[in-house]
């Protein structure tokens, strides 16, 4: 029988649960998530790997979970700048410089494999990465149309907006100067606010 490390069976548990999610984390961000197997995790908190399907059916679950933690103060974040003062076109700049430091952080590229993953989730995952998605892009939705967006352009120009933010932030890593990288960001969101 497995030695119980918590005041009860239930806290054994989530402690387990929350070392297994940690640790994996941690190798998806070192190693990147594909080449990261539950052998792996299981390794890094010292359970055997059978062991850790108790906690996590597959790998997908744990990023779908770590997704879940992250999206509620990200919402909270986005709706905090674009339901700020200012005008339309000011607080969507705002987060748009925000989102390129958020895409800047290691973790950052677990949230661009979400979704690819759709696949691999249960129906019941899927529903919830669906919802989860559409928590963070509502805001965005709004104060495009409080900017004039009309409603039919609105879903392609947030999409044109999220990439100019991952090129923006992938190429401030890769050497180009933050400021002449914000300044064409600026003139890129610019145009699309343009109608």
């Amino acid at each position: 029988m497995p030695r119980i490390t918590g005041a009860s069976l239930a806290e054994h548990v989530a402690d387990q649960r929350a070392a297994a999610f940690t640790a994996a984390i941690e190798l998806f961000v070192e190693r990147g998530y594909e080449q990261v197997t539950l052998g792996d995790i299981a390794a890094r908190i010292g359970l055997a790997r059978n062991s850790l399907y108790r906690y996590f059916p597959d790998k997908a679950h744990i990023l779908l979970s770590w997704f879940e933690q992250e999206v509620p103060a990200q919402v909270r974040r986005t709706a905090e700048i674009l339901g700020g003062s200012g005008s339309a076109p000011d607080r969507i700049r705002a987060w748009v410089r925000d989102q390129i430091d958020y895409a800047r952080r290691p973790e950052h590229v677990l949230m661009s494999r979400i979704g690819t993953l759709v696949p691999e989730l249960d129906p019941e995952a899927r529903a919830q990465l669906v919802t989860a998605h559409d928590q963070l892009v509502a805001p965005l939705y709004d104060v495009l149309a409080q900017a004039g967006v009309r409603e039919s352009d609105r879903q392609m120009v947030a999409e044109m907006i999220q990439g100019v933010v991952i090129v923006a932030a992938r190429h401030i890593d890769r050497g180009t100067p933050t400021a002449d990288a914000l300044r064409l960001v600026d003139h890129a969101v610019a145009g699309l606010l343009a109608h």
